[in-house]
Order: C-alpha cells, then sequence, then structure tokens
C-alpha cells in the first residue's frame, strides 16, 4: 500500500476516467457559475470566477489532462481547493461529474503508471480500484504549479 496523508478523497470523472483527490482540500463544489474569461492565457486556464468576494482562477482539467473539450453538461462542476490550506491560493476545477467521498482506510493504493508526455499533471499520488474502475489520485501541489506555468 502506498503511503499517504489523507483519510479521504473527493472523487470525479473527467472524460471517461476517474480521478480523485484530497476531499480535506475541497472548500467548495459548485454548479458552474459565470467565468469571466481572461486574454492571453494557456487553453485550459478559463477564467476566474467571484466567490464570496474572492476571486478564484478556474481551470478545465479535462482540457489540462490533454482530452478533448466538450460542452458542459448539467453534471459538470467547480472544485474549488485550497492547495496551501489557505484562502487566498484557491484554484476551481473544472470536473465532468463529482462521484463521491471515498475513505481511503483498507483501500489498496498502488503507484500510479501514467503517460508523463500525454498528460500536463506529470504526478499522481497512486491508483486505487473502485466499482470495478481504475481511480487514480492527483498531487493537488503538481496541479497548483501546472496551473500556474
Amino acid at each position: 500500500m502506498l503511503e499517504n496523508s489523507y483519510s479521504t478523497l473527493l472523487s470525479f470523472k473527467i472524460h471517461d476516467e476517474f480521478f480523485a483527490l484530497d476531499a480535506m482540500r475541497v472548500n467548495h463544489i459548485l454548479e458552474v457559475p459565470e467565468i469571466t474569461r481572461i486574454p492571453n492565457t494557456p487553453s485550459f486556464m478559463i477564467g476566474v470566477l467571484n466567490l464570496h468576494g474572492n476571486i478564484i482562477p478556474v481551470v478545465d482539467l479535462r482540457l489540462m489532462m490533454g482530452f478533448e473539450n466538450v460542452e458542459f453538461t448539467n453534471d459538470t462542476a467547480v472544485v474549488v481547493i485550497n492547495p496551501e490550506e489557505q484562502q487566498d491560493s484557491s484554484l476551481g476545477l473544472i470536473v465532468d461529474m463529482v462521484r463521491e467521498v471515498v475513505e481511503t482506510e483498507g483501500l489498496e493504493i498502488k503507484p500510479t503508471v501514467a503517460d508523463k508526455e500525454e498528460s500536463m499533471l506529470k504526478n499522481f499520488h497512486g491508483t486505487f480500484s473502485m466499482d470495478g474502475q481504475f481511480v487514480h489520485i492527483i498531487d493537488i501541489e503538481e496541479l497548483v504549479a501546472a496551473a500556474e506555468m
């Protein structure tokens, strides 16, 4: 079992694949609100949103991971994370569908083998199986570093 520092994970779907991240770093899960576009930013940086007076940058994980761009659906959500556990460093992540919160106790988490050239996200914390599907655990710090490029 891979060593980890989290007890719960939030799982979500992007394209036909499932991913998860540390649920303790999630501040909000929102329906897609009005997002203000920002010119001259990477295609995955789709803009900013105003959340309780805070300006939150928003990235589309589908685009960031190299998947085809699609229209938002009723299931599309923005997961607002706090990478450094400080409100002023929040980041919004567009996902196709939030799945569920998963307790990590008893999960067999194995190191992830990912194609390092195909994805902007180079590091995952590991992979586990849930309901016959593989779920890849995203390294939040790596995600934030890739979004700031």
